[in-house]
């Protein structure tokens, strides 16, 4: 029914046929991977207990964090090398993925040579609220985890090419492989009964890496051949293109994490490590509607560069207006949800984790408004139009912190403060994107219409 709601677009443009067909072959891999994901959870809560559990999903979220030290390099990038396929530039092409991958390289390695020399000093068993009881050696743990976690992000730079290049399929690839390998080996270890909280936290992080290194290997040496990055054509004039729109992308990357990436550690801090299981377990249940909506979110970014560049505005707003409309759908989907959760979560998991009527409402419109914010900001971040969105997220990103701690510690809500403090501080970039985009396009389309009248 959804990609019917496509097949209604007034013009039917090659550029609209690949969005289709991004989506269709990526709603395979996404259903796969939520399934894949679905049946790790419970395979998990078996061989560790609910509080290891809460602890590698924490641990994992933090670690992410390091992923906005790029100062924005990857986005950048992914909007450079969009328009330059969108023109044919392949010299200025290669230029930029060189550039990108040997400043990224440069970025994340110091990124580790500094944690190196401060991690005899950082206790993270006093950072995460945990005893030396909870989890042995931690911190020679959290080294190892750090370090691939860091060579991940590096080798995720062949998904920004792909993303560029208007192939969100083969980018969409990668993470249900690696789940699926990650789910053999963590269920071989359980049946062989050497399962253990190290061995699954370094499948978790260590299987990601290996698959990057092998799509990056292939890709560079078959299709992606003539954009291999080269000593030769890394180019220090273009770092101030890359980091002009990239250091703006960075903040939002910052104010992101500072959002939608601090909830498991403010949960652990504020509640427990129990609690953090049962956020992620509840929220990978609604949030399979978001994840259904990303499947189409995610190739548009590109296709909106391409067609900025061609000025076809009159396919922007009509894709726009398209996944307005399939959000407010996917709303509908999760009071579905909210019906079968019960016996869901009972063949999922084998019992029902009984949460509160706020938390529940409080998630389901927690992911309407990243949906919604998602439809207007993939459009503005693929025509680099981001200014008025960074100081929404800015305040947003200040305010975030200090309001979850005071609804934590003022009302009942329990874990519901999280989603309902996001809610607030996402409040000004919904109303700040829908606006500008509404206005952008308004007079584009206008500037179009004059323009066509003179040459005729």
């Amino acid at each position: 029914m959804i990609l019917s709601i496509f097949s209604k677009i007034p013009i039917r443009t090659s550029r609209t046929n690949n969005l289709l067909y991004n989506s269709f072959i990526s709603s395979f891999f996404k259903i796969f991977s939520i399934s894949v994901s679905f049946i790790l959870v419970p395979l998990c809560l078996k061989a560790v207990t609910a509080k290891e559990y809460g602890i590698i999903l924490t641990i994992t979220s933090i670690v992410n964090w390091i992923s906005f030290f790029d100062v924005g390099i990857g986005n950048g990038l992914r909007n450079k090398l969009g328009k330059c396929i969108a023109e044919n530039k392949k010299e200025l092409a290669k230029k930029y993925v060189s550039t990108a991958y040997f400043f990224i390289t440069l970025i994340f390695l110091g990124v580790l040579v500094i944690y190196s020399c401060l991690a005899p000093f950082i206790n993270w068993y006093s950072f995460l609220n945990l005893q030396m009881v909870d989890v042995h050696n931690l911190n020679q743990c959290m080294y190892v985890i750090i370090a691939l976690f860091i060579v991940r992000f590096i080798l995720q730079l062949i998904n920004v090419v792909l993303l560029a290049d208007q192939k969100s399929y083969l980018s969409d690839s990668i993470l249900p492989i690696s789940s699926f390998i990650t789910l053999i080996i963590i269920y071989i270890f359980y049946t062989l009964n050497i399962i253990s909280f190290y061995i699954i936290i370094f499948c978790i992080c260590g299987v990601p890496v290996l698959l990057l290194m092998i799509y990056t290997f292939i890709l560079f040496r078959t299709k992606y051949k003539w954009l291999s990055p080269k000593r030769s054509y890394i180019d220090y004039k273009l770092k101030n293109d890359l980091l002009g729109l990239g250091f703006q992308f960075f903040l939002l990357q910052l104010i992101a994490v500072i959002i939608l990436s601090t909830s498991n550690f403010l949960i652990a801090n504020l509640y427990t490590m129990q609690d953090v299981t049962t956020f992620n377990i509840v929220s990978k249940y609604y949030g399979s509607t978001l994840l259904a909506f990303n499947i189409l979110l995610t190739p548009l970014w590109g296709a909106y560069t391409n067609a900025w560049y061609q000025k076809d505005y009159k396919w922007i707003k009509n894709t726009i207006i398209k996944m307005t409309l399939i959000n407010i759908l996917l709303l509908f989907g999760s009071v579905i949800l909210f019906y079968l959760y019960a016996p869901v979560l009972k063949l999922w998991l084998g019992n029902v984790i009984y949460v509160t009527p706020i938390f529940v409402v409080s998630l389901i419109m927690y992911n309407f408004q990243i949906g919604f914010n998602d439809v207007f900001s993939y459009f503005l971040n693929g025509i680099g139009n981001i200014k008025l969105q960074l100081y929404a997220a800015v305040f947003g990103g200040v305010v975030n912190i200090p309001l979850t701690i005071y609804l934590a510690k003022n009302t009942d809500w329990g874990i519901a403060t999280i989603c309902i403090a996001n809610i607030l501080c996402m409040i000004p970039s919904s109303l700040i994107l829908s606006i500008q985009s509404y206005h952008i396009l308004k007079i584009k389309m206008a500037e179009k219409v004059t323009a066509d009248l003179t040459t005729v």
